[in-house]
């Protein structure tokens, strides 16, 4: 180890007496000659403030003085060379998890011998600390290679390149794109949840709807208990999320705006039902689409949009459904609401079909989506009453699974995941 890489400054853990000593001193003056300075904590009071120090590069400690010194070692944080005459294998153990990197039983006999102690602890605590770096890089780009196998259908060896092109062309190391492969397709799976969580709002009050309007009610109670299912399964996934996506305090608010719908959705669905049901269902969607904006927000970038828009269509061909539904069954539903979800299913139809993410499989699933949405547009017209809501009901669950396959589709694009 060359002395270009000797520390020169040096942080001193010991009782009072100890710094006093004349072995101590003699040291400590020879350090000094060789450039160091060296920070002495010797009592109670400095201990853990001194330890804080942060220009010093490695410390200097003598165990003999209790727990004192062990609260200061975990606080500097420093590779440290340790005397300690009397310590146990026990000790030992834990002084090498608190940062001990070299133990002495005594000073060594010259301050150059010290001085490369300390410099070797240095050098050791570095090497740790790039094999920890390394073992988690390469975690990192395990998790990141799974994500591209399972979601472009690659080989590892072709998902490998993939990262390695993309370190590359970003001139960041394989670690750092794996990391960011891994939270942008977390950012991705928050934003899909959280939509859904939109869409899941107002299916729920359509299939009670449908129960209410005497519509396949044995399926759409089915469905209703699916939906409930899966309204608690996202809420637990994006709470594991909460870490990469930020948005913990909405999601929250949300998990209570859920606790007011799921007991109204219980038992037989009555007009007065109906009424409160929607009433907490629209409570329920402002909450998730702050979520899902919040989320977006945390991520920022074309695709991610997409991933939010695509499921937003979700929700308004549920929506449109359910107010179909309802305008059957309530009073004072005005027939603009319907209006309204049309023109926007519509404008969020043609920014998905004009946007250039695409792929083939998307080109095609829009074709279908395109397909669906005629005919439910066909069937609005050239029928009313309970014949249109039955037909607009069905028509939303074909769309509802072709949507839920798109924002799959966009969730797992390339250009999302490699940002």
């Amino acid at each position: 180890m060359p002395d270009t890489d000797l520390p020169t400054r040096i942080l001193l853990l010991c009782p009072a007496e100890w710094a006093a000593g004349a072995a101590w001193q003699v040291t400590q003056s020879a350090l000094k000659a060789r450039g160091c300075t060296v920070v002495i904590a010797s009592d109670r009071r400095s201990l853990v403030h001194d330890a804080r120090d942060p220009e010093a590069q490695v410390g200097l400690m003598v165990a003999q003085s209790g727990d004192d010194l062990a609260a200061a070692l975990a606080t500097a944080n420093l590779p440290f060379v340790c005397i300690a005459p009397q310590a146990s294998p026990a000790q030992r153990r834990q002084g090498f998890n608190a940062g001990v990197q070299v133990w002495l039983d005594a000073l060594p006999p010259s301050a150059e011998a010290l001085h490369h102690q300390l410099g070797w602890a240095c050098w050791q605590a570095a090497r740790l600390a790039t094999l920890h770096t390394q073992m988690a890089d390469r975690k990192w780009t395990d998790k990141a290679k799974g994500l591209l196998m399972a979601g472009r259908s690659l080989d590892e060896p072709a998902a490998f390149r993939l990262l390695r092109e993309a370190a590359m062309f970003t001139q960041m190391n394989l670690g750092e794109v794996s990391r960011s492969v891994v939270r942008a397709a977390a950012l991705a799976e928050a934003v899909n949840l959280a939509g859904q969580q939109r869409m899941l709002s107002q299916r729920l009050v359509k299939l009670l709807a449908q129960r209410a309007a005497a519509i396949e009610p044995r399926r759409a109670k089915a469905l209703q208990d699916e939906s409930c299912a899966r309204v608690e399964a996202n809420l637990g996934r994006l709470q594991q999320l909460a870490d990469v996506h930020g948005a913990g305090a909405t999601l929250a608010l949300a998990r209570q705006a859920w606790g007011l719908l799921q007991p109204l959705l219980v038992g037989k669905p009555s007009a007065a039902a109906l009424t409160e049901a929607d009433a907490a269902a629209e409570g329920l969607l402002a909450l998730s689409e702050q979520l899902t904006a919040e989320i977006e927000a945390a991520g920022a970038g074309k695709p991610l949009h997409l991933v939010n828009l695509c499921g937003r269509q979700r929700m308004l061909s549920q929506r449109l459904a359910k107010d179909a539904l309802l305008a059957d069954l309530l009073p004072g539903i005005a027939p603009s609401r319907i209006a309204e979800g049309l023109t926007a299913f519509e404008a969020g139809l043609v920014e998905l079909e004009t946007a250039p993410l695409s792929s083939a499989d998307i080109r095609s699933l829009l074709a279908e989506v395109r397909d669906e949405w005629g005919r439910l547009l066909r069937s609005l017209r050239d029928v009313q009453g309970a014949e249109a809501a039955a037909g607009l009901a069905r028509s939303s669950e074909v769309l509802l699974s072709q949507l839920d396959q798109l924002t799959g589709l966009y969730q797992q694009s390339l250009q999302l995941i490699l940002g």
